[in-house]
């Protein structure tokens, strides 16, 4: 067994209070759950959704027995867009999308289920999606796209970090998030709001008033080394977390992502079952965001075992919103090794609940 111990239990920790005031748009009071299309038709960063994957697999959550449980976002990853019109609108793709994202918006309403989008700070998003061109990002556009958000009537914009050096000078996340995070609250809708800077400029420390989570970690690969990394990095940023204002560790990788070839619900898991319980618990115990990024229309039995589970889940939306983190490192003489280099063998985690 991988030494850790996810004691999910009520223990003695005292947590010291983020100093950063969350943002105000009422949302995210606990850390939601939900799911996205990045790695589901394919390995992770090749997406190929389109408007049939999305009402598909929102029927699946909203008739599964996930929506009852808490899953309530199914959200768009990169290469949904198209290119901007003549005014500067931000377009769906129309092959893949024919309906339109309104309409799209209204089905996924209709089965009580919220819709999300992917956006980039910079002048392109960080994949073409296979398209001999280049995807828009929002730089220069933030009011006018959130307003666009808000009419097609999206409850969650994901903001990456890919493509922000402007005619030679490198954008800053401190100027460019807060502005993002203004355009939204103007438009009058309440719209979830998500940073993805990969924790490069430690946005714990200051991104909690415009932001209502914050990508902690780099990417988040379906491999142990990475998910091992991914739980070290997270280790100690508890403190930050609370109503609103979430560490976010990317996404979950349950079940396997798809594989290369594309095949229509196959997919090409890159950890064991007893790893994948192991990265479900540490999210639920540090209150990250859960984000399914994995095939659910042919859930597999370790699938089934960790997205239904419905103890964890409880933990995860605990109401004393309190995250958890790493409580101690005892010498236990693992044979194994440590989780990743420098990193302590044997560790305790613990959330302390209500």
């Amino acid at each position: 067994l991988h030494c850790i111990f996810a004691m999910l239990w009520t223990l003695t920790l005292l947590a010291l209070l983020s100093s950063a005031a969350a943002l105000d748009n009422g949302l995210a009071r606990l850390p939601p759950l939900g799911w996205n299309t990045w790695c589901t038709l394919g390995t992770c960063g090749r997406d190929y959704c389109d408007e049939q994957e999305i009402r598909e697999m929102t029927d699946v959550v909203a008739t599964s027995g996930l929506k009852e449980l808490g899953y309530e976002y199914i959200n768009l990853d990169d290469c949904w867009a198209s290119k901007r019109d003549e005014k500067g609108e931000i377009t769906a793709d129309p092959k893949r999308f024919p309906s339109g994202m309104k309409a799209l918006a209204d089905y996924i309403h209709s089965r009580g289920l919220k819709f999300g989008l992917y956006t980039d700070a910079g002048l392109n998003t960080c994949s073409n999606g296979e398209r001999p061109y280049k995807i828009p990002g929002s730089y220069g556009h933030y009011e006018q796209d959130a307003q666009t958000y808000a009419d097609w009537g999206m409850d969650f914009v994901k903001m990456d970090w890919c493509n922000t050096k402007v005619n030679g000078t490198q954008l800053q996340p401190e100027v460019q998030y807060p502005q993002m995070s203004k355009a939204l609250n103007k438009t009058g809708r309440p719209i979830y709001f998500e940073s993805c800077e990969w924790g490069v400029d430690q946005p714990w420390k200051w991104i909690a008033p415009y932001v209502n989570a914050w990508r902690a970690t780099g990417d988040h690969h379906d491999d142990w080394d990475s998910t091992a990394g991914i739980i070290e990095d997270a280790a100690n940023l508890e403190s930050y977390a609370g109503p609103g204002q979430w560490n976010y560790l990317d996404f979950v990788m349950t079940g396997g992502q798809g594989c290369p070839n594309k095949e229509p619900g196959a997919r090409c898991p890159g950890m064991t079952d007893e790893e994948y319980r192991t990265e479900f618990s540490l999210w639920v115990i540090v209150a990250s965001p859960i984000i399914v990024a994995t095939e659910l229309r042919n859930m597999t039995a370790i699938m089934h075992e960790i997205l239904f589970n419905a103890e964890m889940i409880a933990v995860h939306q605990d109401s004393l919103a309190k995250a958890g983190g790493r409580v101690d490192t005892p010498d236990c003489g693992s044979p194994e090794g440590p989780l990743v280099a420098g990193a302590p063998p044997c560790q305790v985690w613990a959330r302390p609940l209500v």
